[in-house]
C-alpha cells in the first residue's frame, strides 16, 4: 500500500501553479482572476488535470474597488440571535442584505468602498424582526419563527 505521494507530484503542482498565476498577471492586465485547479490522485501519484480560469466577475456588475470583510459580531441575546457590522463610509441605501438558508449575506456598495460578508446563523428557522442602521454600523435582530420554543436555538 503506497502511502504518501512523491515529493516529485508536488514540485511539478508548484511549478504548475505558479505558471498559472503568471499566466494570469500577464493576460488580465491586474484585473481578478479565479483559477481552479482539478487534481486525480491514482496509483499514488497526483496528476494535474487541464485547468479551469477566467476572470473574476465583480459584485452587482459593478467594477469600482477592493472588496473589504466588514467587521461582524454575532451574539445571543435573550433568546435573540443580533448580527452587528460595521460598515465605514456606507449610508443605508448602500446597504443590501439577505438570507440564504442559514447564512445571512451583507453586501455594501458605494462606488468608493465595497464590503461582502457571508455570516453563519444557528441552522434553525429564523426571522428578521427589527434592523437598524447608524453611523455605519449595521444591527439585525433575528428571532425564531412562530411556530418554534425558545430552547430551540440551537438544538
Amino acid at each position: 500500500m503506497i502511502d504518501k505521494i512523491p515529493d516529485e507530484d508536488f514540485r511539478a503542482l508548484t511549478d504548475y501553479l505558479k505558471s498559472m498565476v503568471l499566466r494570469a498577471l500577464e493576460d488580465t492586465e491586474d484585473k481578478p482572476v479565479a483559477i481552479g485547479v482539478r487534481l486525480l490522485v491514482r496509483d499514488g501519484h497526483c496528476h494535474v488535470l487541464p485547468p479551469t480560469w477566467a476572470p473574476a466577475h465583480p459584485i452587482d456588475g459593478e467594477e469600482s474597488g477592493e472588496i473589504s470583510e466588514p467587521v461582524v459580531e454575532v451574539v445571543e441575546v435573550g433568546g435573540r440571535i443580533v448580527v452587528t457590522a460595521e460598515l465605514p463610509g456606507m449610508s443605508r441605501e448602500h446597504v443590501r442584505t439577505w438570507q440564504e438558508g442559514s447564512t445571512l449575506v451583507i453586501n455594501a456598495l458605494d462606488g468608493l468602498r465595497r464590503y461582502r460578508r457571508a455570516v453563519a446563523l444557528p441552522e434553525v428557522p429564523l426571522e428578521v424582526e427589527a434592523t437598524s442602521f447608524r453611523n455605519g454600523v449595521l444591527d439585525i435582530s433575528f428571532g425564531l419563527k412562530s411556530d418554534m420554543e425558545a430552547g430551540d436555538l440551537y438544538g
